[in-house]
């Protein structure tokens, strides 16, 4: 799969049944309070899509 080979859906998934990777994801917030990103947040969560009409 990473050497850049196709592989059929049904050995993707049993290779996936086999080896069954584990993911774990970690968030720790910080102690201080950014403005900027909470307002780049807010932003990309509310502004329309570039793909929508405008109104």
């Amino acid at each position: 799969m990473q050497d850049g080979t196709a592989i059929p859906a049904d050995g993707a998934g049993a290779w996936l049944r086999k080896n069954q990777p584990k993911v774990t994801i970690r968030w720790e917030a910080a102690d201080e309070h950014d403005e900027d990103a909470y307002r780049r947040l807010l932003k990309l969560l509310f502004s329309p899509r570039a793909d929508t009409a405008a109104p």
